[in-house]
């Protein structure tokens, strides 16, 4: 039992789509090694530019918010003109919108004037310790995130306020909501992330000062001693940090005004989508080269192996002849196949002609060279349909003399020159044979009972009149039968002429008889 083997198209095609689809899982896994590190470094860089963006923003609007507190505190000359303290917050309030809320605060922290008056803080005093520091300084001053008196979490930036003799008189105050919307929410809203990123404003003891989360803010997050000192002593950078069990992509930027520092971050969740993303794009253009491939592989892998299959099924035929007909008009057209396949055709061909040569060995007679019993049934197979044929048995006279008065070579010498006579003397179609000794049939294709006669007769007198080797004189009788008067039946025709020879010897000797109707007749010599 032959085990079933693949074929080399499939071979071909599953070699091919399998190193291109190999290769491109090994792109993928590399192109997703390689980007992970670039898209967490281009994060980390643009979170430090967008930090630096918006610590650079942030300053500027401190100083212009200190700037214009500076304008109005120096409009101020006396405390004691409420109307103008409370015309002069109400302007500043509502001149820019940098402040949720303006007071006036005098020495003894009791607030002067106050915007918007529906808070009603007038008439109060203050004791936060962003009131005492201000008073104490008589200096400009940021102040750390606290809790208003009207229960906000406000930031407060402050300008002192001086009569005309330079004796100080208190401050002027403008205070930014953390957990409201306010000035400052709006400027760092404006460069929040729609990919997840976070955008805080955190002091260096990991206090969150504002983010858009408003639950956020206040708490705290845990900076190790690393991230401290790069906070310290760098004005921005990046910073991969690890908080409640996830990792962040950090970048930072400190704000000159107030130490601060601006914390963009998101979480390496980041990172994993947008490597799926690029994996998902990568996947779909590796799928159409792949599909192309396919379709490339298939049909260069039939053009491979069409001329091998044509060349194996041409191997498998037992008709050599078609075989090397066929041969030539298979389209080899690579050096392999073109290489085999005249391999294949030269090897069939020596095949062909060694066959031919043993058939025809095995089929002749090695002295005479003429057709022996079995080149005469072989040869005679194809006109088995028909009966209009004769047979004639020729037999040498005498011929053991020849052998006994000059030896076998000298019979030899006799038998091939009567083969050569026979060659001559009969018709191009006629099947000459030699069925042993001095015994020859001569198989007559379409021929006539009267016309085998007259050729048997005319071989008979051709030797009469021959010089033949060692013996000059050489004589022979002749049997003549038609298939027809013995239904075709070649054995019966054989023992026939056989008889009709036998007959021609028994009568003397150098004589033709025929058989007809079973019954043997003499050749009238005319």
């Amino acid at each position: 039992m032959f085990q079933k083997r693949i074929g080399l198209r499939s071979l071909l095609i599953i070699l091919s789509v399998g190193s291109v689809t190999l290769t491109s899982l090994l792109l993928l896994s590399v192109l997703w090694i390689i980007q992970k590190e670039n898209i967490e470094d281009s994060l980390l860089r643009s979170n430090i530019a967008y930090a630096r963006k918006l610590a650079d923003t942030t300053d500027g609007y401190f100083s212009t918010a200190q700037r214009e507190l500076a304008w109005s505190a120096r409009q101020i000359k006396t405390l004691s003109d409420t109307d103008h303290l409370q015309a002069e917050t109400e302007r500043l309030r509502l001149q820019s919108g940098f402040f949720n809320s303006v007071v006036i605060v005098t020495t003894e922290a009791k607030i002067a004037a106050a915007s918007p008056e529906s808070l009603g803080l007038v008439g109060q005093t203050l004791t936060s310790d962003a009131t005492r520091h201000a008073i104490a300084i008589k200096k400009p001053f940021i102040s750390s995130p606290f809790v208003s008196a009207a229960g906000n979490y406000v930031v407060s930036i402050s300008q002192p306020i001086f009569d005309a003799r330079g004796q100080y008189l208190g401050f002027l105050a403008g205070s930014i909501y953390l957990k409201k919307p306010s000035m400052l929410s709006n400027i760092i809203s404006q460069h929040f992330y729609e990919d997840d990123s976070q955008v805080s404003i955190v002091s260096d003891e990991g206090k969150v000062i504002y983010n858009h989360d408003p639950a956020l803010v206040g708490a705290h997050i845990a900076i190790n001693p690393e991230l401290k000192d790069k906070l310290v002593h760098q004005q921005s950078g990046k910073y991969l940090l690890s908080h409640q069990g996830e990792e962040y992509l950090l970048g930072y930027a400190s704000l000159k005004a107030t130490g601060w520092n601006i914390f963009i971050y998101g979480t390496s969740d980041n990172v994993q989508r947008i490597l799926a993303l690029t994996a998902e794009n990568a996947t779909w253009i590796l799928l159409t080269v792949i599909s192309l491939m396919i379709a490339l592989v298939a049909w260069l892998s039939s053009r491979i192996s069409t001329p091998l299959e044509k060349l194996a099924e041409l191997t498998r035929s037992e008709d050599s002849t078609r075989t090397l007909k066929a041969l030539p008009g298979i389209h080899a057209w690579y050096a392999e196949a073109a290489n085999l396949r005249e391999a294949v055709y030269h090897h069939v061909l020596m095949m062909v002609n060694r066959v031919s040569a043993l058939n025809d060995e095995a089929m002749t007679d090695p002295l005479t060279g003429l057709y022996n019993r079995r080149g005469f049934k072989e040869m005679t197979r194809r006109y088995r349909h028909s009966d209009h044929h004769c047979l004639i048995a020729l037999d040498i006279d005498h011929f053991k003399v020849v052998n006994d008065e000059h030896g076998h070579d000298a019979g030899d010498a006799v038998l091939i020159s009567l083969a050569v006579l026979l060659k001559a003397v009969c018709r191009e179609n006629d099947i000459i044979n030699r069925f042993g000794g001095e015994e020859f049939v001569i198989f007559l294709p379409d021929t006539a009972l009267s016309e085998a006669i007259a050729l048997a007769e005319h071989i008979r007198k051709t030797v009469e009149n021959t010089d033949f080797p060692y013996s000059r004189e050489m004589r022979l009788c002749g049997g003549v039968v038609s298939l027809q008067d013995e239904d075709n039946d070649m054995d019966a025709a054989l023992r026939q002429a056989d008889m009709a020879l036998y007959n021609a010897k028994a009568a003397g000797r150098n004589r033709v008889m025929f058989s007809k109707g079973g019954e043997i007749y003499p050749h009238q010599a005319g």
